[in-house]
């Protein structure tokens, strides 16, 4: 990203000295998504001269191909697809703080099992969580387990998840541990199961202890509405949790700003984590 950014800054102001506009449209065309527009214009007008002597036909043509490219990134953003940081652990182990995702289109069809990123009913703010129960399904905890439509969603054994107790995230959230208190450094330890949707889908959830959002009342799910989950159970608020109290409860479908199928990197420089698909 360094070396596009680089390449096109220098042709950007290669460009505008071409044209012979004032290098203040250097700034005008940094501005994000207003910018787009005099970076266009450059794409197409003609120069004032001609090109300098010695300058490689192939350097001017890769620079304004990256230009366009980075064009159509900054357009596109939004509309077919959005960027976002994984700011603390609720879906442990499939996304974890500090990874950077793509959030695809959200003209897409939300199945069950799909991890989506929405916008909180109340707050607004941005959530990411799989899930669970779409329009017409029943739903309901019990001793930490779905009950999707009067049909418990089996769990299979699975190795016990380990971390390293530290801060995680913007936010410095320190992780709750199965293994009781925890010095820094030391390793958290939580169990992990295999849960199965009846379409034949699994992805790995965590159990800490037993809680009291292991056993719910059964929720059912409003059409044109969705019921979303963490993966790790124990530390999430998601559907379980009342908008009347915080939570995002039953989530619209219309907040849905896209769903998540693949980590692009982690800030962690994890290299286990590059472009790593979701379940």
């Amino acid at each position: 990203m360094a070396i596009v950014s680089f390449v096109f800054f220098g042709q950007l102001r290669r460009r505008i000295r071409d044209v012979g506009w004032r290098g203040g449209w250097m700034w005008v065309a940094m501005v994000p998504y207003l910018g787009a527009i005099p970076q266009l214009v450059l794409l197409f007008r003609r120069p004032a001269a001609a090109p300098r002597t010695g300058e490689a036909a192939w350097l001017r043509k890769t620079g304004w191909g990256l230009a366009l490219l980075l064009c159509l990134l900054v357009a596109g953003r939004g509309a077919f697809y959005a960027p976002f940081w994984i700011a603390s652990g609720s879906m442990e182990p499939t996304l974890m703080s500090g990874d950077y995702v793509i959030a695809g289109s959200r003209f897409v069809d939300v199945a069950r099992g799909d991890v989506v990123v929405f916008r909180h009913p109340v707050t607004g703010q941005d959530f990411v969580k799989r899930v669970i129960g779409l329009g017409g399904d029943t739903v309901q905890m019990v001793d930490g387990q779905v009950v999707l439509n009067g049909a418990l969603l089996p769990h299979s054994g699975a190795a016990d998840y380990v971390e390293v107790m530290a801060r995680q995230g913007p936010h410095g959230h320190i992780p709750r541990c199965a293994n009781g208190p925890v010095a820094m450094g030391e390793a958290c330890v939580k169990r992990s199961a295999v849960e199965t949707l009846p379409t034949g889908r699994g992805y790995t959830v965590l159990d800490l202890n037993a809680g009291q959002m292991d056993n719910t009342a059964e929720f059912t799910v409003p059409e044109g509405h969705m019921f979303v989950l963490g993966d790790n159970r124990d530390n999430s608020a998601d559907s379980r949790v009342a908008q009347a109290v915080g939570g995002p409860g039953l989530v619209p479908l219309e907040n849905v700003k896209g769903r998540v199928s693949r980590v692009a990197f982690s800030v962690s420089g994890d290299m286990t984590r590059l472009l790593k698909a979701l379940p």
